[in-house]
């Protein structure tokens, strides 16, 4: 068989003959680097990621200038967990053709995982001049966005990658918390419900669902969909704080509290959840036991400053002056 005839069936999903047939011609033909290609690729698909390192490895020794191959290698490299590697093919590969749009995707989606906000988003913005309407460089682009708390300019990119590629759940998730963060509930309902239908067990999607519902109110659906993740063992810590959420909605703090008790055992260092926490001690009337979490909170997290003020104002309650202007002179600094 011919390479064509080969690709053919690999494209078609046949991934057994494809690779028999892969082998074979290799056996003939050993340094044949888009068959070793070819081959890498299949195999990586398969889950046999050293394999697929080997053989692509081969291809680039034998082809170092064909920027395809230094790709598919950096994206075997990613499932090794080798990252640094990974960029440094997809930046050669770059520079080997600047038009490789997935080589821009993937080093973009690497700069942005790891912080790099701005780096990403330019590398987003050039990687669309080669394709405007590639929807992962969309994504990108919105995600840059919705890290730096800019969720109207995120909504405008992950919209127009949803129109493009309706049935990613991962592009929905995304759109859904930038329509969360935008306060537009009911479009994020709808976002995370459509990303659930692609994919169910995507637990990111059900916690922001709920989250969603009990922002309208729908408070029994959302304490359902948090019990759910519990259940399924999916975002405790955020299953558990919501829970806590919705008792505290309904004004039920002894409930609450059990919640958001399991939720900062989970995160000690969470200062939302120690807050929640003293909350439901000052509501039961026991200031002294709202002061312990807010301490403990600023002990675990120094920098928490919004814990500063609830507890000068509990200190002052409790008689404890001199400690609520230590409290404040520290906010100030």
């Amino acid at each position: 068989m011919t390479i064509e005839e080969i690709l053919e069936l690999h494209r078609g999903g046949d991934l057994v003959a494809a690779e028999a047939a892969y082998r074979t011609h290799l056996a003939e033909q050993p340094d044949d680097a888009n068959a070793l290609h070819l081959l890498g690729v299949l195999l990586g698909q398969r889950g046999d990621h050293a394999g697929a390192h080997e053989l692509l490895r081969r291809a680039v020794d034998l082809a170092p200038e064909e920027a395809r191959y230094r790709l598919a290698l950096g994206g075997v490299m990613l499932q090794l967990r080798a990252d640094d590697a990974a960029r440094a093919e997809f930046e050669h590969a770059l520079q080997l053709d600047p038009n490789l749009v997935e080589a821009h995707n993937l080093l973009g989606h690497l700069q942005l995982r790891d912080g790099e906000y701005d780096a990403a988003e330019n590398r987003f913005r050039i990687g669309r001049r080669a394709d405007e309407d590639d929807p992962m460089i969309l994504t990108g682009l919105g995600n840059s966005y919705l890290e730096r708390n800019e969720p109207a300019n995120a909504v405008k990119f992950l919209s127009r990658a949803a129109e493009i590629e309706p049935e990613d759940a991962t592009i929905q998730a995304s759109l859904g918390r930038a329509l969360f963060e935008q306060g537009a509930y009911a479009f994020a309902e709808r976002a995370f419900e459509n990303a659930l239908r692609l994919r169910p067990d995507l637990g990111i999607a059900k916690l922001f669902l709920a989250r969603s519902r009990l922002r309208q109110d729908k408070n029994d659906a959302a304490r359902e969909a948090f019990a759910d993740l519990l259940a399924s063992n999916q975002q405790t810590f955020g299953a558990n704080a919501g829970l806590g959420d919705v008792a505290r909605k309904k004004d039920q703090p002894v409930k609450a509290l059990r919640f958001y008790r399991r939720a900062l055992a989970l995160d000690p260092k969470h200062s939302g959840a120690a807050q929640a926490c003293a909350w439901c001690m000052e509501r039961l009337g026991d200031f002294a036991g709202a002061v312990h979490y807010l301490e403990e909170g600023l002990r675990q997290s120094p920098d928490a400053n919004e814990l500063r003020r609830p507890l000068a104002e509990l200190l002052d309650k409790l008689g404890r002056g001199d400690d609520a202007a230590r409290v404040r002179a520290e906010t100030r600094q």
